[in-house]
């Protein structure tokens, strides 16, 4: 019996929360209220990619005076 009564009172209260959510929630609204802009990666590559260029430019540059430096030296 005490089985019975937690199972009706857990599904009473499933009911009544549910109906509050599909009914009076305002959490849609506050999704596409908060929602970013455009796509969260876009950013994300775009300073990647230009982190990339600026560290293979470096490279390049060093790459290039150690040459140069190598060639002086022999």
């Amino acid at each position: 019996m005490t089985l019975f009564v937690a199972l009706v009172g857990v599904g009473t209260f499933v009911y009544f929360a549910h109906q509050y959510l599909v009914t009076e929630s305002r959490l849609p609204e506050l999704l596409e209220r908060y929602r970013p802009l455009g796509s969260v990666t876009e950013e994300s590559l775009t300073r990647y990619d230009a982190e990339r260029g600026h560290r293979d430019l470096n490279a390049a540059r060093s790459h290039r005076e150690a040459s140069a430096l190598h060639t002086r030296t022999t």
